[in-house]
Protein backbone atom coordinates (compact mmCIF):
# COMPACT_ATOMS: atom_id res chain seq x y z
CA UNK A 1 0.00 0.00 0.00
CA UNK A 2 1.30 3.76 -1.07
CA UNK A 3 2.35 5.87 1.85
CA UNK A 4 2.52 9.65 2.07
CA UNK A 5 6.43 9.48 1.74
CA UNK A 6 5.82 7.35 -1.62
CA UNK A 7 3.61 10.40 -3.23
CA UNK A 8 5.79 12.99 -1.94
CA UNK A 9 9.27 13.92 -2.45
CA UNK A 10 11.81 16.89 -0.50
CA UNK A 11 14.55 17.88 -2.24
CA UNK A 12 16.88 21.04 -3.27
CA UNK A 13 15.02 22.77 -5.84
CA UNK A 14 16.24 22.68 -9.50
CA UNK A 15 15.87 25.76 -11.50
CA UNK A 16 12.54 24.79 -13.04
CA UNK A 17 11.30 24.13 -9.57
CA UNK A 18 12.47 27.09 -7.88
CA UNK A 19 10.49 28.66 -10.60
CA UNK A 20 7.46 26.97 -9.73
CA UNK A 21 8.38 27.48 -6.22
CA UNK A 22 8.23 31.25 -6.60
CA UNK A 23 5.30 31.00 -8.68
CA UNK A 24 3.68 29.53 -5.55
CA UNK A 25 5.11 32.12 -3.01
CA UNK A 26 3.42 34.75 -5.36
CA UNK A 27 0.28 33.18 -5.51
CA UNK A 28 -0.59 32.20 -1.90
CA UNK A 29 1.56 35.09 -0.26
CA UNK A 30 1.22 37.71 -2.76
CA UNK A 31 -2.75 37.07 -4.27
CA UNK A 32 -4.19 35.05 -1.20
CA UNK A 33 -2.51 36.94 1.64
CA UNK A 34 -1.85 40.37 0.00
CA UNK A 35 1.97 40.93 1.06
CA UNK A 36 3.63 43.47 -1.43
CA UNK A 37 5.37 41.41 -4.70
CA UNK A 38 8.48 43.49 -3.81
CA UNK A 39 8.59 41.92 -0.04
CA UNK A 40 8.30 38.62 -1.30
CA UNK A 41 10.38 37.91 -4.15
CA UNK A 42 13.89 39.87 -2.41
CA UNK A 43 17.91 39.56 -2.76
CA UNK A 44 17.98 37.10 -0.24
CA UNK A 45 16.67 33.99 -2.85
CA UNK A 46 19.88 34.48 -4.52
CA UNK A 47 22.22 33.00 -1.83
CA UNK A 48 19.16 30.46 -0.24
CA UNK A 49 19.18 26.78 -0.39
CA UNK A 50 15.23 26.26 -1.56
CA UNK A 51 14.02 22.82 -0.98
CA UNK A 52 10.83 22.10 -2.63
CA UNK A 53 8.09 19.04 -1.96
CA UNK A 54 6.38 17.43 -5.57
CA UNK A 55 3.65 14.76 -5.68
CA UNK A 56 4.96 12.27 -7.75
CA UNK A 57 0.80 11.08 -8.52
CA UNK A 58 0.02 14.53 -10.17
CA UNK A 59 -0.52 14.38 -13.71
CA UNK A 60 2.39 16.49 -14.46
CA UNK A 61 5.71 15.16 -13.70
CA UNK A 62 7.29 16.85 -10.71
CA UNK A 63 5.19 19.36 -9.67
CA UNK A 64 6.22 21.84 -6.99
CA UNK A 65 3.53 21.91 -4.37
CA UNK A 66 5.12 23.48 -1.81
CA UNK A 67 8.53 24.94 -1.20
CA UNK A 68 10.62 26.84 1.83
CA UNK A 69 13.84 28.58 1.57
CA UNK A 70 17.06 28.05 4.10
CA UNK A 71 19.57 31.01 5.33
CA UNK A 72 22.39 31.17 7.56
CA UNK A 73 21.73 33.80 10.38
CA UNK A 74 24.35 34.66 12.97
CA UNK A 75 22.77 32.18 15.88
CA UNK A 76 20.63 29.49 13.51
CA UNK A 77 19.48 27.79 10.57
CA UNK A 78 16.91 30.12 9.24
CA UNK A 79 13.63 28.73 7.63
CA UNK A 80 11.47 30.94 5.68
CA UNK A 81 8.81 31.58 2.54
CA UNK A 82 7.41 28.65 4.08
CA UNK A 83 4.32 27.72 1.67
CA UNK A 84 1.88 24.34 0.67
CA UNK A 85 -0.45 25.45 -2.55
CA UNK A 86 -3.79 25.62 -0.85
CA UNK A 87 -5.39 22.36 -2.13
CA UNK A 88 -2.13 20.24 -0.22
CA UNK A 89 -2.84 22.47 3.22
CA UNK A 90 -4.30 20.62 6.42
CA UNK A 91 -3.05 16.93 4.50
CA UNK A 92 0.63 16.48 6.48
CA UNK A 93 2.57 17.79 3.33
CA UNK A 94 4.02 20.82 5.46
CA UNK A 95 5.09 18.66 8.00
CA UNK A 96 6.47 16.23 5.75
CA UNK A 97 8.24 19.56 3.85
CA UNK A 98 9.51 20.64 7.61
CA UNK A 99 10.64 17.04 8.67
CA UNK A 100 12.94 17.32 4.61
CA UNK A 101 14.50 20.74 6.13
CA UNK A 102 15.40 19.54 8.90
CA UNK A 103 16.96 16.25 7.87
CA UNK A 104 18.66 18.67 5.06
CA UNK A 105 20.43 21.27 8.04
CA UNK A 106 21.13 17.92 10.70
CA UNK A 107 22.81 16.17 7.72
CA UNK A 108 24.59 19.42 5.26
CA UNK A 109 27.93 20.42 6.32
CA UNK A 110 26.63 24.10 5.42
CA UNK A 111 24.90 24.13 8.79
CA UNK A 112 26.90 22.19 10.99
CA UNK A 113 27.90 25.32 13.59
CA UNK A 114 24.18 25.35 13.97
CA UNK A 115 22.40 23.99 17.15
CA UNK A 116 18.81 25.47 16.24
CA UNK A 117 16.74 26.01 13.51
CA UNK A 118 14.55 29.20 13.70
CA UNK A 119 11.89 30.58 11.59
CA UNK A 120 9.12 33.53 11.76
CA UNK A 121 5.74 31.99 11.67
CA UNK A 122 3.13 34.05 11.25
CA UNK A 123 1.15 34.58 14.48
CA UNK A 124 -1.93 32.66 13.27
CA UNK A 125 0.35 30.00 11.76
CA UNK A 126 2.17 29.25 14.94
CA UNK A 127 0.00 26.37 15.76
CA UNK A 128 1.10 24.35 13.00
CA UNK A 129 4.90 25.03 13.90
CA UNK A 130 3.95 23.97 17.30
CA UNK A 131 2.96 20.44 16.02
CA UNK A 132 6.31 20.60 14.29
CA UNK A 133 7.95 20.32 17.36
CA UNK A 134 8.94 24.14 17.34
CA UNK A 135 8.73 27.11 20.27
CA UNK A 136 7.74 30.33 20.50
CA UNK A 137 10.54 32.32 21.64
CA UNK A 138 10.71 36.79 22.08
CA UNK A 139 7.72 39.24 21.46
CA UNK A 140 5.37 39.52 18.37
CA UNK A 141 7.05 42.00 16.14
CA UNK A 142 5.23 43.18 12.72
CA UNK A 143 6.55 42.27 9.21
CA UNK A 144 4.79 44.17 6.47
CA UNK A 145 1.90 44.68 8.52
CA UNK A 146 1.28 40.83 9.66
CA UNK A 147 1.86 39.97 13.44
CA UNK A 148 5.05 37.46 13.14
CA UNK A 149 6.98 35.22 16.41
CA UNK A 150 10.08 33.75 16.21
CA UNK A 151 10.03 29.79 16.46
CA UNK A 152 12.82 27.56 17.44
CA UNK A 153 13.35 23.80 17.09
CA UNK A 154 16.86 22.14 18.22
CA UNK A 155 18.54 20.50 14.86
CA UNK A 156 19.01 16.56 16.10
CA UNK A 157 22.12 14.70 14.33
CA UNK A 158 21.77 10.95 14.23
CA UNK A 159 21.47 8.31 11.32
CA UNK A 160 17.80 8.80 11.03
CA UNK A 161 18.00 12.13 10.12
CA UNK A 162 20.31 11.92 6.61
CA UNK A 163 18.57 13.66 4.23
CA UNK A 164 19.30 11.67 1.25
CA UNK A 165 17.95 8.29 3.18
CA UNK A 166 14.54 10.05 4.54
CA UNK A 167 12.32 8.80 2.61
CA UNK A 168 13.74 5.71 2.40
CA UNK A 169 13.50 5.87 6.71
CA UNK A 170 10.61 7.20 6.18
CA UNK A 171 9.24 4.51 4.07
CA UNK A 172 10.73 1.51 7.09
CA UNK A 173 8.67 3.38 9.99
CA UNK A 174 5.50 3.79 8.10
CA UNK A 175 5.88 -0.07 7.90
CA UNK A 176 6.91 -0.84 11.51
CA UNK A 177 4.52 1.52 12.83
Amino acid sequence: MPTKTDQYKVHVASKDEFKQALRIRVRVFVDIQKFPLNEEVDELDKTATHLVIIDTHREVASQVIGTLRILKSPEAAKFGRVVILPEYQGQGVGKLLMQGAEAYVAESPEYKEYEYTKLGSQWDKQGFYVSCGYEAKGDIYDDTGCPHIWMYKPIVRNHLCHFGYYVHVRKTLDKVL
